[in-house]
């Protein structure tokens, strides 16, 4: 992949719980002033004619009408989400695979690089 993208792909069951003219977002929630990149995520379906009326979000390519916060990106670069749902007593839940600690791992710089190979070079 890519270093400087990112994927996102649904589970069957994703697909399955989101309404027809409905878009899954992945949203990016600022929450300091002093620091730009300060924040948390957040994943909830909304209708897809709001998405695309809303400044800051940007479709993602492919099938799935998946929009992303422009704000995400960089926290994002070259890694694959996977978004997986269920229903909890009639109340669909949209889940990712990004750590439940996200944001402030993100605007750390900390979180663990994926399938990074190790660097055997000798100095």
């Amino acid at each position: 992949m890519d270093r400087y993208a990112f994927e996102v792909r649904l589970t069957q069951a994703a697909r399955e719980l989101l309404r027809p003219g409905e878009a899954l977002v992945l949203d990016w929630h600022r929450m300091a002033i002093c620091c730009a990149g300060a924040g948390e995520s957040s994943l909830y379906a909304m209708k897809e004619k709001g998405a695309r009326k809303r400044k800051g979000l940007v479709r993602l390519k492919g099938e799935d009408p998946i929009y992303a916060a422009r704000a995400i990106f960089p926290h994002l670069a070259g890694r694959g989400v996977s978004v997986d749902a269920r229903k909890i007593l009639g109340i669909r839940l949209f889940t990712s695979d990004l750590p439940g600690d996200f944001g402030l791992r993100a605007v750390m710089g900390r979180l663990p690089e994926q399938d990074r190979e190790p660097d055997r070079s000798v100095s």
